[in-house]
Formats: C-alpha cells, structure tokens, sequence
C-alpha cells in the first residue's frame, strides 16, 4: 500500500508535469506527431516505460522525425489537408519543441517516467487544435 508520502511525492510531481511550458511544447508536437505519422505505438511506449531509459528511447523515436513532421504539418496545412482549431500566428513556434525542453522533460521523467509518459501521452493524444480535414 503507498504511503501518504509518495502520493504528496506523486501529486507534487503531477502538478509540475501539468504545468510545466516544456511539457505544454512537447504535448503540442505529439499531437502533430499523432495527426502526421498516425502513429499510436509511440504513445504506448511514452505511457508504459520501464525505466527511464524507455521513457528517453520513446522521446528519441518522437524527436527524430521533428523536421520530417514539421515540414508535413505546414504543407498539409497550405493545401488544406489539416486544419488548426485554435489561433496560431506562427505554427513552426507553436509545434516546435526544443533540446532544452526535452532536457527539462527528462529531468522530470527520471522521477516516476510511468506517471510522466502517461500523463504526457493522454494529453496529446486529447489535443484537439490540429485535425486531419
């Protein structure tokens, strides 16, 4: 049975998951991610990590193909295969997320990756402010 302590640990690590602007980055690009590759294993894998080794293989596998999605995202966007749900002024800005994000992420993980992965992976995948038209 958990302790109070590691539920005030969990809750504490929750709350800085939640409202953290890296986090915020990185949910943004997942959902791209989702939208583009279509590919719901990784979110699996962000949700489900061993260690945090797994946790830092499944953000690799999402940051490797940055460019590839970027670039998809705002051609599909100009021929009006996706379409964006909320106001954006510059969409590379807003999808993009960076090496010091990730970094922050992965501090984060190291504590409980099992919560953090999960928690990232639901937010994305609930993001609603790209759709496939």
């Amino acid at each position: 049975m958990e302790t109070e302590k590691s539920l005030e640990k969990k809750e504490e690590l929750l709350e800085a998951v939640t409202a953290n602007r890296c986090v915020d980055a990185y949910v943004r690009y997942l959902a791209a991610y989702k939208v583009i590759e279509s590919n719901y294993g990784l979110f699996d894998k962000l949700a489900r990590p061993r260690d945090i080794e797994d946790f830092s293989k499944a953000v690799y596998e999402s940051i490797r193909v940055l460019d590839r999605v970027m670039s998809r995202l705002k051609e599909g966007l100009s021929r009006g295969d996706y379409k964006l749900t909320i106001q954006v002024d510059d969409v590379d800005r807003f999808f993009r997320v960076g090496k010091d994000c990730i970094n922050e992420i992965l501090k984060l993980a190291k504590y409980n990756p099992r919560l953090v992965g999960s928690v990232i992976a639901s937010l994305a995948l609930a993001f609603e402010g790209i759709q496939e038209v």
